[in-house]
């Protein structure tokens, strides 16, 4: 949806986005690394309901790599 603006499952068009708010108390999907938090831009198909999330910064992607990607997997994933 955040490249092609069509809902994959009805294919529709009508989709919202919704820019993360950084206050406001929109912790809904934040991601937190102590005092600072990653927060995803939601894209809505506003006619099924379908969402995606997505991080759009860079530095926030980051972040997420550096603390959650493990490189010395074992357990057969590709």
């Amino acid at each position: 949806m955040k490249l092609s603006y069509c809902c994959p499952k009805c294919n529709s068009s009508d989709i919202a986005i919704m820019e993360p708010r950084r206050f406001g108390g929109d912790m809904y999907n934040a991601i937190s690394f102590g005092f600072t938090n990653v927060y995803p831009t939601r894209y809505i198909c506003t006619d099924c309901g379908y969402i995606e999330n997505y991080i759009d910064d860079p530095k926030g992607l980051a972040k997420i790599k550096d603390k959650y990607l493990k490189n010395d997997r074992n357990d057969g994933f590709v």
